[in-house]
């Protein structure tokens, strides 16, 4: 598979998924002056095809992303941006020198709220942070140690904005007002067991941090639990590997009907 460099000042860029996350960094680099090449599920897919470099942002749910990396069979993995919260290394393989990042934000429809700072990790971080900063996002640019960290932190925040809410049928703010015990519980399974993975250290502060970053989508709901293989599925998953109990995490899957012997 050649290797294809990707210039530093970027003239256009690849955005494979249309959602809510692909539409916001599209504008943002439309502000910065970059212009994009939309791809959806069934339109745009030559845009990949040739000889040209232009970086591709992957920004599709995990769920769909193994059927996008088999679309990309023969793409130099240099080239690609993977934007996918959960837990998604298992699908790397030989994609694993594709940057990565990890969003920060909440938008649906017209609402907007950047929580902290989105982190972009791999070669093409660099390019991209200085185009989205300029198109108004809040955006920074780690390297790999610190982007495996803000993973295990991240995964953290997944676990509990999704699966509990639904196995409750709450808000994000009722559950952590009613049932403040399990969430953290929650979070910090959720946080430790990935950084066990990682190869990191979890920081004691990582759950004050995510209480002050939701305090403003406390009315999220979550009507079912989605993506449990690439969020609480996987720290199960990573638990029974590595031998570490986390009882609350595999309470809700079970609520949730989620089984791993099944999986």
């Amino acid at each position: 598979m050649p290797n294809r460099p990707v210039t530093a000042a970027l003239q256009r860029v690849v955005v494979i998924g249309p959602g809510e996350v692909g539409r916001r960094l599209t504008r943002a680099l439309a502000t910065a002056g970059v212009p994009s090449t939309p791809i959806t599920r069934d339109l745009g897919w030559e845009a990949i095809a040739g000889p040209g470099a232009e970086p591709i942002l992957v920004c599709v749910r995990e769920e769909a992303l193994p059927a996008v990396l088999d679309r990309l069979d023969g793409v130099d993995p240099g080239r690609l941006v993977l934007v996918q919260n959960g837990w998604i290394r298992p699908l790397l393989g030989g994609w694993a020198s594709a940057s990565r990042a990890l969003i920060w934000f909440t938008s649906k429809g017209e609402f907007f709220r950047e929580l902290r700072p989105s982190l972009f990790g791999g070669a093409l971080a660099a390019p991209l942070v200085a185009a989205l900063h300029r198109g108004g996002l809040d955006v920074a640019a780690v390297g790999e140690e610190e982007f495996r960290t803000a993973e295990a932190e991240k995964m953290g925040f997944n676990c509990v904005v999704g699966l509990p809410l639904a196995v409750h049928g709450v808000s994000l703010a009722e559950y952590l007002d009613r049932w403040t015990d399990e969430a953290h519980a929650l979070f910090a399974e959720s946080a430790t067991v990935c950084a066990r993975a990682l190869g990191v250290d979890p920081a004691p502060g990582w759950w004050d941090e995510f209480r002050s970053a939701v305090a403003p989508i406390g009315w999220v709901r979550a009507a079912s639990a989605k993506a449990l293989e690439f969020r609480n599925g996987a720290v199960l998953r990573l638990a029974t590997d590595h031998g570490v109990e986390v009882p609350v995490t595999a309470q809700l899957l079970a609520a949730a009907g989620y089984r791993l012997d099944e999986r």
